[in-house]
């Protein structure tokens, strides 16, 4: 998955045009089965979270977007 700076925008900034059209694309990915199990992102989450806490000066979130 690859996020460019429109994807980054605020929610608040966005049209309603282009909210409805994420929320549908969301709302298509989860009926045709292109979804994440949730144990998959709380794993993820509590790596990311596991590095912080070790030291690590952050987690890497483009790291963690990528291996969606």
């Amino acid at each position: 998955m690859s996020y460019d700076k429109q994807e980054r925008m605020s929610t608040l900034d966005e049209s309603d045009e282009l909210f409805n059209v994420k929320i549908q694309k969301g709302l298509d990915d989860a009926r045709n089965g292109r979804i994440t199990p949730w144990n998959d992102i709380y794993a993820k989450l509590s790596e990311a979270n596991s590095e912080i806490k070790n030291g690590s000066q952050g987690a890497d979130a483009e790291k963690f977007i990528k291996d969606r």
